[in-house]
């Protein structure tokens, strides 16, 4: 059981970075599309895709598991092995939630809690 929730936690935190990272660099390489002609621009956007996302993809999970496996190894000494692998999944998840606001919303996720009322974004 806890080898399928520790793939799941890894698979869902590769997915989500591989696509935070994606967006991203696409948003980045749109900025350049209309200084360079379209077929051309089309192009060099696939080819700079493939370059630079094909060896993340393939490092992305083993990356991931080595940190899952770290942060799970310091919270199995304090909350046992689900609770630390669920808080590991939760941290990680509210790593992601925040550059996804970020990027998406221009929301300072940490200032909103700290100095505002987050309510007001529900």
């Amino acid at each position: 059981m806890y080898r399928y929730f520790f793939r799941f936690v890894v698979m869902t935190l590769t997915i989500l970075t591989a696509n935070l990272l994606t967006n991203a660099i696409s948003g980045y390489m749109i900025t350049y599309k209309n200084h360079i002609s379209p077929i051309r621009f089309t192009l060099i956007a696939m080819a700079i895709t493939v370059v630079v996302f094909y060896p993340l993809f393939v490092k992305m999970e083993e990356w991931l598991k080595i940190i899952s496996a770290r942060m799970i190894r310091s919270g199995n000494s304090l909350v046992g092995k689900y609770l630390g692998l669920s808080f590991t999944f939760f941290g990680g998840l509210l790593v992601l939630f925040y550059f996804y606001a970020k990027m998406w919303y221009h929301i300072d996720f940490v200032q909103v809690l700290l100095h505002g009322y987050p309510g007001g974004y529900l």
